[in-house]
Order: structure tokens, then sequence, then C-alpha cells
């Protein structure tokens, strides 16, 4: 006869899991997984066992639904993250399999959007479990506690606007993303395990200087079946993320958005095998800033694709190199476009512009602008075009782009529109359209379709932006990758048809200015224009249209 163990959960539970997936918003707890020390009965009803706590609770607690949720999925304010089953199994995840083993699944809401920009992965992984009930264990029975489990500790936040205000900030080793994990495809580079990219030589626009530094990154690489079967047909996706993922976590940047996630996707894979690079970069090292500068993260994110290139060099297809980003990242990929004309064949951007600087030392303490002669690394290949890389408005006419902007981005909206208005008025307009971001995903998916359904033969027709009627920068990213077509769009695209669209060549004349009306003057190209610059708050005054160094 067994005997009948009674013990108490603050002995009994040893340990707390967030175990989440990737949302539009970033990270998000899926199920709060409890490890006991023995063996719990399964055929039980254990969900009136347990009390929760997880990020989206705590937010609402602090700050009230209204200003926490931008899209209630259920219509029933108040029970976003909340409790809503339970069960045993012998796994530590949620395989929905319902088995006696150590450990209890706490599954809950999820059927939400978070307003505002997406956070770290840490934040939004942060849970607490209190076994509230009585639980039989295979050998006993496990009585309640008033001890809370939580994953997370309180961390005073670096945030300007908490100024040192703690808060739930959680461990790690405690968080399960298994689109992420040990099975998935993906490695994580690391500084602390010295496998992160070295890079080297790399120039900087910010101070002129030259680095060598650890770049962290993580990448996707299919199974080598898969590799083998598709020997020179595997594309190859660089992707990246928006500066509000700098970290040395490469954790990081795969969680700050949707994109990594869709991009490894089983789906995807099986339409097009892909490798996916995402590269890490540290605030020290942002990428790019808002007047058309980049630092040394630059060449060290063309030094890894390298890289990778040569090592699967056989399996990668050429004619299929794609980037995407937001932000920050969406960027860096516009402004690579111009360095290696050509290289990728299709480029999706959210929240992300770029436009002219010819006076870049003007604003970088005399740093020399990036060149084919002060950064090989960037500048390398046939695609090296040392007349005219500065004009990125030529550079870009005969590529494939895909840009997204929300209607209270003041700056990517912007820029995009004098971008549009310079190719049109060199006769090589870019298809544009926009709509809700709220409409259903099937008719979103149809208008985007739409969009891009035109003769692309001509210089600007590889270019396509969609204006979303509402949304702030931040929202940019969670709107645009709810676009699946925009997948579709990118992966059917080749290199080719770019290598025989021509360029709009009028862009090559110089900046003549504007005349009555604000219309272009005649004969007018954007050599040698110094674009408007923008901050979030809106258009400078000191670096108009044109703007010239004293």
């Amino acid at each position: 006869m067994t005997e009948d163990i009674i013990t108490s959960a603050d002995r009994s539970v040893k340990n707390i899991f967030a175990y989440g997936f990737i949302d539009l918003e970033g990270a998000k707890v899926y199920a709060i997984i409890l490890e006991y020390d023995r063996q719990i009965d399964s055929r039980q009803d254990i969900m009136g066992s347990y009390l929760i706590d997880d990020y989206v609770m705590m937010q609402e607690r602090e700050h009230g639904f209204g200003n926490v949720i931008e899209i209630d999925g259920d219509d029933i304010p108040g029970n976003e993250g909340a409790l809503i089953s339970a069960y045993v199994t012998d796994e530590c995840a949620d395989t929905g399999v319902v088995r006696d083993g150590r450990y209890v699944v706490l599954r809950v809401n999820t059927a939400y959007m978070l307003c505002g920009q997406n956070l770290p992965y840490t934040y939004t992984m942060a849970v607490s479990a209190q076994q509230t009930g009585s639980v039989k264990g295979v050998c006993g029975t496990i009585e309640p506690s008033d001890k809370v489990f939580s994953n997370y500790s309180m961390i005073p936040s670096s945030s300007p606007f908490k100024k040192g205000e703690p808060e739930a900030v959680a461990a790690k080793d405690s968080i399960l993303l298994p689109e992420f994990g040990p099975d998935s495809g993906w490695t994580l580079h690391r500084k602390e395990d010295g496998t992160a990219f070295r890079a080297a030589g790399c120039y900087s626009e910010y101070d002129g200087e030259y680095h060598d530094f650890l770049l962290p990154y993580g990448i996707y690489v299919p199974s080598g079946d898969i590799l083998e079967s598709n020997r020179g047909k595997v594309c190859l996706v660089i992707h990246m993320e928006h500066a509000g993922a700098n970290d040395e976590d490469p954790m990081a940047a795969l969680t700050s958005s949707r994109a990594a996630a869709i991009l490894s996707s089983k789906d995807l894979q099986q339409r097009d095998p892909s490798i996916v690079i995402v590269p890490q970069i540290e605030e020290i090292r942002r990428t790019t800033d808002d007047m058309c500068a980049s630092s040394e993260a630059n060449p060290a994110i063309w030094q890894l694709i390298d890289q990778v290139l040569k090592e699967y060099g056989d399996y990668i297809d050429d004619d299929r190199i794609y980037a995407t980003g937001q932000s920050m990242g969406g960027m860096a990929a516009l402004y690579m476009a111009s360095q290696r004309d050509n290289f990728f064949a299709a480029i999706a951007v959210a929240g992300a512009q770029w436009s002219n600087s010819y006076d870049k030392p003007y604003q970088h303490g005399g740093a020399a602008a990036r060149c084919p002669l002060n950064d090989p690394v960037s500048f390398r290949g046939p695609g090296v075009d040392p007349e005219n890389h500065l004009n990125w408005y030529y550079m870009i006419s005969d590529d494939n782009i895909l840009a997204v902007t929300c209607a209270d981005d003041i700056m990517a909206s912007a820029q995009w529109d004098y971008t549009q208005e310079y190719l049109a008025h060199a006769g090589a307009p870019a298809a544009s359209a926009g709509w809700d971001p709220y409409l259903p995903a099937d008719e979103q998916y149809e208008l985007e379709r739409s969009l891009t359904e035109h003769d692309t033969s001509a210089p600007g027709g590889g270019i396509n932006r969609i204006k979303l009627t509402r949304g702030t920068h931040m929202s940019t990213w969670k709107y645009a990758y709810q676009l699946t077509y925009t997948f579709e769009w990118l992966f059917e695209r080749r290199r080719s048809e770019e290598v025989s669209r021509p360029k709009a060549e009028g862009l090559k004349s110089a900046w003549l200015g504007r005349g009555t009306g604000g219309m272009i003057l005649p004969g007018s190209g954007t050599a040698g224009l110094n674009s408007a610059q923008y901050t979030p708050k809106g258009a400078s005054q000191a670096f108009a249209e044109g703007w010239k160094r004293p």
C-alpha cells in the first residue's frame, strides 16, 4: 500500500517558467508552468487551485485597461492574461498532452494586443503563481501555501520616463520560447560563450574611426536534408530590428517583433527554404541615425553576410537574397541598398526611411561620409557605384522595395512622400495605397496583393508603399507583420528583375530646386541634394530640403 504523503506547495514547487510565443507586440506569455518535486495526478480538476499574475495583468492594475490594451480580441475587458485552463503533464512544455507528471500547465488568455512599442522579452514574460487549493499527487496531497512563486526580480527601471522605479524583469533561464528553442533551427551566437561574430576594421560615420568588436547574432539554418535537397536554391534573408531591441543578448532582436518567427515558420520554410540572419546591435553601436549616417555596425553586418555566403555558398541562390527590418534596422537595409547596388533581390521595411546627405561631416563632427575608398567592406563587388552612391534616390530607383508607414509616424511618412515625389518627377512613379490596419486580415491581404500587381519593368516599378491610415511609429511593425502577403511578395522577387530594370536616369541630374507653387523645377534631379530632415516631432527647421553647410 502506497503511503499517503502530505506536503505543502512551498516545499513541493521547485521552479516556475513562462512559456510563450512571439506575437505582433513581441514575446507574450501563453502559459505558466510550475514544476513540482513529485508526480501529480492528472485526473483531477486543478483549475480552481491556482492564482496567477503576469505582465499584462500587472500593467492593467497600474495603468488601467484603456492605457494598456489596444485591441481586445474577445471583447471582455479586464480578462487579458487571465487563467483560462489548467492541466498536468510530464514535460516542461505546453503540449496539450494530459498525463501524470511533475508539471502543472496554467494557460492564460492571449486574445489582445498591447498598446505602444514592443518591449524586451524579459519584461513581457514576467509571471507569478500561487497554489491556493489542495492538489493530489500520485503519492499524496500537496496542500496550498501562502508562498507566491515568481520568475522575476524587481529592478530599477532604466527608462527615463520611470526614473528608476522598480519593474519586474524575468530571469532569462525561466523563459521558454519554443520558436527559438533547441530544436527550432536557430543558433544564438553570444559574446559570453565566444561565438559572437568577430567584426574587424569597420568604419563608422559617427566618429570617422575603424572598430574591431564582437557582433552577437542569431541564425536560422534549415536541416541538412533540406539544404541538400535545395542545393543552389536556398534563400538568404537578413533581418534587422528597431533600436528598442538594442542589447547584447541575441534573443532581444529575435523576440522584439514577429518578423524572425515568421521567417523561420514552418509554412514559409516549406515554401521558400531560407537561411535567416538577425544581427544583435548594442546601443553603443546604434546602426543608423536620423541624419543619414551609420555606425560601425553597418560594415560589420556586411562582413557577417559575406561570412554566411562563404560558408553556405553552395546552397544559396544569389538571385534570392533579401533584407527586412523596421525603424533603425529598416533604415540600415535601405542605406545598404545603395552600397552594393542590386545585391538584395527585394527589401521590405516598416517605419523606416532614408534619403540624401552630401554634407554628413558637418553633422557628425567632421567624420567623412562612408564611401568606397574609406569603407571597402561595405562597398564591395560589382554593385559599387563610386560616382552616384550618395544619390540614394537614384541608386534605389530600380530596386524592389515594399515600405509600410503609419499616419502618425511623421518622419517615415514625410520622407517617403519626398521619395515618391522625386521618383515621379523623374518619370519613375512608385505604387502606393492606404488603408486601415484594423481591417480584416483577408481584406488587407487582397489590398496589398492588388497594390503590388502592376507593370514593374519601368524605373520605379519595383517600389511599393503602404500608407496605413492610423498608428504611430511604434505601431508600424505590429501592423506591418500582420500583412502576410508582404512575405509572399518578398520571396517572389528576384535580383535579376532589378538588374534588367532601368534606373531613373533623370535623378542623376543636379538638384535645381523648386519654382512657384512648390513644384520641382524641370530638369531637376537629386544629385547634390541634401534632403529635408525630420525628428519624431516633425520637420527640422535648420535642415530643410536643399540645406547647405555654412
